[in-house]
């Protein structure tokens, strides 16, 4: 962490800039997740449970690097992860209409 911010407004500035600066990162990681879609043969393939298990520990690990809360940023990247597989799960049915149609009739 930089300097301490002088004031509130400081405060919520710095962290208005962190969240510019993370937004873009997000935006990355999700067109990433995305086109991973292309390579599961299945829709069922997008939820890969040992993949989502060590997402969510390696955030932990870097968050104790970092020196900060392991639990409060595994809790974070389960959310991530869960928008995640949705999002795949979305780029998937596009480029499978037919699959997604089935799907939906068996429903």
């Amino acid at each position: 962490m930089t300097d301490a911010p002088a004031d509130m407004d400081a405060l919520r500035a710095a962290i208005d800039d962190l969240d510019r600066r993370i937004v873009p990162l997000l935006a990355e990681r999700t067109a990433r997740v995305r086109s991973a879609a292309a390579f599961k043969p299945t829709r069922e393939a997008v939820v890969v449970p040992w993949r989502i298990e060590d997402v969510v520990a390696k955030a932990a690990a870097h968050a104790k690097a970092a020196g900060a809360d392991p639990a409060a940023i595994a809790l974070m990247y389960r959310a991530i992860v869960d928008i995640s597989i949705g999002e795949e799960a979305k780029a998937w049915d596009a480029l499978h209409p037919r699959a997604a149609d089935r799907d939906a009739v068996d429903a």
